[in-house]
């Protein structure tokens, strides 16, 4: 029998070797990682199926064969202080430094010239880029001179490097790339992090007793929910931020991943959707866009439908006229005012909130929902690293039909849905939950969930039913 280190090595090159003959068919080439501007085509092809497939593997069993080989010390190590490179990369986006060398041009830019725009010491500009590079998020090009590269143009906004820096508070509106999310991941999150330890290793019952004591709520000295310490004045440009990062959030996933779930096509001309605590209404737009039978009605604070109805005039101008599109100042833990809805939508939302605030969302959905109302949450299914559990074969879709070949683990080594439940830790008192954690959630609420749609590298669609 072949040994795990070259079962690994075979997974890789067979899967390599799928990914060029597939491109070959197509009569594409692979995207280059040194060229920020390839082929729009080309960049196409990571969405096609096979190649998706095959991408899962070899990123698998790279990973894992770096894991078999390096010395667990340089693994243990390095782990450690990965919180360094999301610092770096926290300063190229907070400083306009992706936008001063895409203006720069392909040879890319000296850190004496970046500093010159930015007013950064060129010394330590070079000292957050050069780790970055050798992860492959820029090149260094020659001694001191960075370019940009397929990873890095991301961080860019598109917009002038002036522009970043006169109105940083603007910046993100309209960014081409995810600077916004970024920003999120490496300003509040990061920070929160710092704090996770001290707030996981207390007792239960003390952590329990105060939905404040989180980490964010330590790192910044508040105790208030996370929305709320949002719409503070002094933190005016991360409240606009978040906005945009979630709308970023979307663009990650791949093209079309909303309507690889449920079935909105299917629903009757004329039927209402209720996006509750839908911010700007991204997804919504998304649906809206892909069937223009359908209404819809999103629910937020006042200060978030605003920015809403301006980002509804802009991508998809006359659907207020048309009735296609409403605004709603709501609370979602008072009573749901919407008694004629076809779908009530929840994207996102659950995960920020313990179980008892989940509950009451839930519930007065429930409350408000007819006997024909469907429950759309869009959220992560954090899988169990050894597999999902066998008893929930019965509902459609719970359980992966997709397998891993030998050596892999189960879960492909995606690190997403765990990463991402620590992110919640870190901001707020909500968490990512497994299927059978959803199970009881619904069901205490008075839902049934009867489908599930697994969306590769996206989010997971939970479809469920009043009980």
């Amino acid at each position: 029998m072949a040994s795990t280190l070259i079962q690994l090595s075979d997974l890789i090159s067979s899967s390599v070797a799928t990914i060029d003959g597939r491109c070959k068919a197509l009569s594409r080439t692979y995207p280059d990682l040194n060229n920020p501007d390839n082929n729009p085509e080309d960049e196409s092809v990571v969405n096609d199926s096979e190649i998706v497939e095959a991408i899962s593997i070899a990123l698998a069993a790279t990973s894992q064969l770096i894991a078999n080989i390096r010395m667990p010390t340089r693994s243990i190590l390095d782990t450690s202080l990965a919180h360094l490179l999301s610092a770096a990369l926290g300063v190229v986006t907070a400083s306009a430094t992706a936008e001063i060398i895409r203006e720069a041009g392909p040879q890319g830019c000296h850190v004496e010239d970046i500093a010159c725009r930015n007013g950064m010491d060129p010394m330590k500009i070079a000292r957050v880029l050069r780790p970055l590079a050798t992860q492959h998020i820029f090149r260094e090009v020659s001694p001191d001179v960075f370019a940009h590269n397929r990873i890095s143009t991301l961080i860019d906004t598109g917009k002038s490097s002036q522009e970043v820096l006169a109105a940083p508070e603007d910046k993100f509106h309209g960014a081409a790339g995810y600077a916004a999310l970024i920003g999120l991941n490496t300003d509040e999150t990061f920070k929160a992090a710092a704090y996770i330890e001290d707030v996981v290793v207390v007792a239960h019952k003390e952590q329990e007793a105060d939905e404040f004591n989180t980490p964010l709520n330590r790192a910044f000295g508040t105790h208030v929910d996370l929305f709320s310490w949002y719409e503070r004045p002094e933190n005016r440009i991360r409240f606009r931020r978040f906005g945009m990062a979630m709308d970023a959030s979307r663009r990650v996933s791949p093209q079309g991943w909303l309507m690889r779930g449920f079935k909105w096509s299917l629903l009757a001309d004329g039927a209402l959707i209720v996006d509750v605590g839908g911010g700007i209404g991204s997804v919504s737009l998304d649906i809206a866009n892909a069937n223009p039978h359908l209404r819809f009605l999103i629910q937020d604070k006042a200060a978030v439908t605003e920015e809403g109805k301006e980002h509804w005039d802009t991508k998809l101008p006359g659907a207020f006229a048309a009735g296609r599109v409403a605004f709603q100042v709501h609370d979602f833990f008072g009573p749901q005012p919407v008694k004629d809805a076809s779908v009530f939508l929840l994207r996102g939302i659950c995960h920020n909130w313990t179980d008892s605030y989940a509950l009451t969302i839930l519930k007065h959905l429930r409350e408000a929902a007819q006997s024909t109302t469907k429950l759309v949450v869009i959220e992560r299914i954090v899988p169990f690293v050894c597999g999902e559990d066998t008893k929930y074969e019965h509902i459609p879709g719970a359980v992966p039909s997709t397998t891993s070949p030998e050596p892999l683990l189960v879960n492909r080594g995606v690190m997403g849905p765990y990463l991402a439940d620590l992110q919640i830790m870190a901001l707020c008192s909500g968490c990512e939950r497994t299927l059978p954690h959803y199970v009881k959630l619904f069901s205490e609420a008075g839902w049934e969930i009867e489908e599930v749609f697994r969306v590769v590298n996206s989010l997971d669609h939970i479809v469920a039913k009043p009980v």
